[in-house]
């Protein structure tokens, strides 16, 4: 669900304010209304905004690194003096990778000639001798050639001839090859040149390492001291001055389960305020409030866009869903218990802040086990086909593909109705019941239609007594999607805008419901992979016993890791498609909200 908000609006005088602020800041819980939209105007403003950036930067280059900080605490040093030696290591390690570059394409040209010395060849031209250096392919490297100059074959590399010439004076040659001219540095001096800079480079990384160990702490310090400055001048910035300057105007947006903390503040500092309700057009920040379950899919919940304030948090209605649709798509119990195991270890030590991510990847590992007992798979076994006493009766609840087929189209059903029913609650919230009339008259038009066929089939003509009462439904369904679709417009708007609806929302609905197949293409792909490895690794096996093990078992690792790599890529990507297009669709999702961001101090 998304909290309520409350707007405030404070009038301070401006001797008083920059001890408001910092108790404001204090308490942060105060998203204040910036009255700038856009780039930032005020110049310096921008500088700290760009400096902190530079920080993230920094502080994000070093976490990626592999090594363990030596201690939590901070450094005793200036974490600006840290940040420029960071960034000054950085640009020498950018202009030493671009010598390198440079350096090793030098080297690919004079390489094939060998190792010579170019004061040896100055003191021939200083003699009048003049060396030239030729390529050509070997094919075309004609032994006329020696006869008419001083020519010396060289090498021979990938079908390349390399050859010189040696002449008196600079008199025109008459050769048809590719005349080569050398860096101006042997082949030892270029390869010394390399090493010293990869050297540079190696040392380079050492220092990052070191400061990966000893710093980030500090960076991170330094640049939370620098946002938290950044975000108090940035409210100055935003205030309006009032009576000659001397009174300061603010407004921001407090959520209602914190009105008692911000209150109790104001009334005992004598500030003067007023507390009111949003108003339509307001731009009101975000803030989801969801009990511990949903909580765990918020994150994947802003992947797309937060709710707009106006609308319902779809995440508590689609989590169970993305849940079911992960297990669907991996759809091997083997692979969910691996799942569950290994998040458990991680758990143990994992810090308190990824602790529910972990948690959701327990979940949707036991959701994984669900679907894969149900499809009978566990590591690419199919359990349909072993003949173990205990599995005999459970055999019963395995489905075979076509029903594991028909179950992910009715899951997919299940949804779009779900999320038509949403989307009635939806503008019931923002608008009223009387514009969700249209919608629940296609959910009446897709349940009863359904109802109707399913009847049909199974009972024949012992149902004719129900098509009048199918017939009543049906004509009640088309009035409220054809006439009642719009009360601001007419009869003929409502009637135009309800057979456009007809057609694509006909379209639509079929459509998104085929989309749900891949659920059970993704399950069955990942089973028919996992029973391929396994049958590899079994024939695969040779006569020796020892080396015919390691050879079962490396396939098996190798095979099944990969399985699971690309099984869990497409478990994820694919139901979230299923979310964040056919079921927000259906939904009425319109997203775009702004996160709450309280002004407050960093910790």
């Amino acid at each position: 669900m998304i909290t309520p908000m409350k707007r405030y609006s404070f009038l301070v005088y401006h001797r008083e304010y920059t001890d408001f602020l910092n108790e404001l800041q204090k308490i942060g819980i105060l998203h204040v209304i910036e009255k700038e939209s856009g780039e930032l105007a005020d110049e310096k403003l921008r500088e700290q905004y760009n400096l902190i950036n530079q920080f993230n930067t920094a502080i994000k280059f070093l976490l990626k690194r592999e090594v363990e900080a030596k201690s939590k605490s901070i450094a005793k040093s200036d974490g600006h003096k840290i940040l420029g030696e960071i960034q000054n290591i950085q640009e020498e390690i950018e202009l030493k990778t671009q010598q390198l570059s440079s350096l090793k394409k030098e080297i690919s040209i004079i390489k094939p000639w060998g190792d010579f010395s170019f004061e040896d060849m100055d003191r021939l031209r200083d003699h009048g001798f003049n060396i030239r250096f030729y390529i050509c392919p070997a094919k075309k490297f004609d032994n006329k050639w020696k006869a008419e100059y001083n020519v010396e074959e060289i090498n021979h590399i990938g079908g390349q001839t390399y050859f010189i010439v040696v002449q008196e004076g600079d008199e025109s040659i008459d050769i048809n090859a590719e005349e080569i001219k050398l860096p101006e540095t042997s082949l030892s001096g270029l390869l010394k040149k390399q090493k010293d800079i990869e050297d540079v480079l190696e040392k380079s990384e050492e220092i990052f390492d070191l400061y990966a160990q000893k710093y980030i702490s500090l960076l991170i310090s330094t640049r939370d001291k620098l946002q938290e400055q950044f975000d108090f001048e940035n409210v100055v910035f935003n205030t309006e001055k009032q009576a000659e300057e001397k009174l300061m105007l603010m407004e921001g947006w407090v959520p209602e389960d914190k009105m008692e903390e911000i209150n109790l503040f104001l009334e005992n500092s004598g500030i003067y305020y007023i507390a009111s309700n949003p108003e339509p057009g307001d731009k009101i920040p975000v803030k989801l409030k969801n009990n511990k379950y949903s909580k765990l899919f918020e994150p994947i919940a802003e992947l797309y866009s937060l709710p707009d304030y106006k609308e319902l948090d779809l995440t508590p209605f689609f989590a169970p869903f993305f849940m079911m649709f992960f297990g669907f798509c991996l759809g091997d119990a083997g692979y969910g218990l691996l799942f569950i195991i290994i998040a458990s270890i991680i758990k143990l030590r994992a810090k308190r802040s990824i602790k529910p991510l972990i948690t959701l990847v327990q979940i949707l590992g036991g959701s994984t086990i669900v679907f894969g007992l149900l499809s009978g798979t566990i590591f690419g076994i199919d359990l349909k086909l072993v003949n173990i006493p205990f599995l005999t009766s459970m055999k019963d609840i395995f489905l075979d593909p076509k029903d594991m087929f028909y179950f992910a189209l009715i899951l997919g059903g299940i949804q779009i109705i779900f999320g038509m029913i949403v989307k009635i609650l939806n503008i019931t919230k923002q608008l009223g019941f009387k514009y969700a009339l249209s919608t629940l008259g296609w959910i009446i038009l897709i349940v009863s239609s359904v109802l109707y066929y399913m009847l049909k089939s199974k009972y024949g003509t012992e149902v004719n007594g129900l098509k009048y009462l199918y017939f009543v439904v049906l004509v009640s369904s088309l009035i409220m999607i054809l006439f009642l679709n719009n009360p601001e417009k007419g009869l003929l708007g409502n009637l135009g805008k309800g057979l456009g609806d007809i057609y694509f929302t006909a379209t639509g609905v079929f459509g998104d419901l085929l989309s749900y197949i891949r659920l059970f293409a993704l399950g069955i792909s990942s089973a028919i992979l996992g029973y391929v490895f396994n049958y590899l690794a079994l024939e695969m096996r040779g006569d020796t016993i020892i080396v015919s093990q390691i050879v079962f078992l490396l396939i098996l690792i190798v095979g099944h890791s990969l399985n699971i790599f690309m099984a869990v890529l497409g478990a994820f990507v694919h139901p979230l498609r299923l979310t964040f297009v056919e079921f927000y669709k259906n939904a009425g999702f319109i997203g775009g909200g702004k996160e709450y961001k309280p002004f407050k101090k960093n910790k």
